[in-house]
């Protein structure tokens, strides 16, 4: 099967016109997925310190399949202290591209490969505090091959239809923000029935 990449984004960030002067950086955490530093700023006549996470980003997966449904992962998270419903998801593994992380989360955690990988959105996840972008892909014209998970990774796999989804959200099933976006942006590229303005607000 030929796998196709539509939309490719640019792994370059956007240009910073009259950016405010960086005047020291301390490094004070080096971690296996994040490092932590200290920024001191100037901008304009005001000087401050920023204390930033850096992660490499990561890529998101709406696997959608011939009767509709879609694949999610529901797996525990450390930070909530709970179990969450995701898309399949990973992080970057430089100099991998946004586009070729999801094809391999895609396989790894769900066991399919995509012939068709669509680019849905990247956006930030917390620019107040961490560099990380989220580049979230729909995946269609799915073929089984193996899951093929790491050594720390438990997680089930659960397919639901589109109309689920949204009830999840609404009733809080699903609080994972990528997965809330790239779910919605994919009933819309897809013509899927969308909450109306008579759904419960969230």
């Amino acid at each position: 099967m030929h796998l196709t990449f539509l939309l490719l984004p640019s792994i370059m960030a956007t240009p910073n016109i009259d950016a405010p002067e960086i005047l020291d950086t301390e490094e004070v955490y080096h971690g296996r997925v994040i490092d932590v530093a200290v920024y001191t700023v100037r901008e304009r006549d005001v000087t401050y310190k920023r204390e930033v996470v850096h992660h490499p980003g990561g890529a998101g997966v709406v696997a959608v399949f011939d009767d509709n449904t879609v694949a999610l992962v529901r797996q525990y998270r450390q930070p909530p202290v709970r179990y969450l419903l995701e898309l399949p998801a990973g992080r970057l593994n430089p100099p991998e591209r946004p586009e070729e992380c999801a094809a391999r989360e895609l396989e790894e955690e769900i066991g399919v490969r995509a012939g068709r990988l669509e680019k849905l959105s990247e956006f930030f996840t917390t620019p107040g505090f961490c560099e990380e972008k989220l580049w979230v892909y729909l995946a269609t014209d799915l073929r089984e091959t193996k899951q093929n998970l790491e050594g720390d990774e438990m997680l089930e796999i659960e397919r639901v239809s589109f109309p689920r989804a949204f009830e999840m959200i609404v009733d809080g099933e699903i609080e994972d923000a990528k997965t809330i976006i790239g779910l919605l942006l994919t009933a819309q590229r897809l013509g899927l029935a969308m909450p109306g303005a008579d759904y419960p607000a969230v």
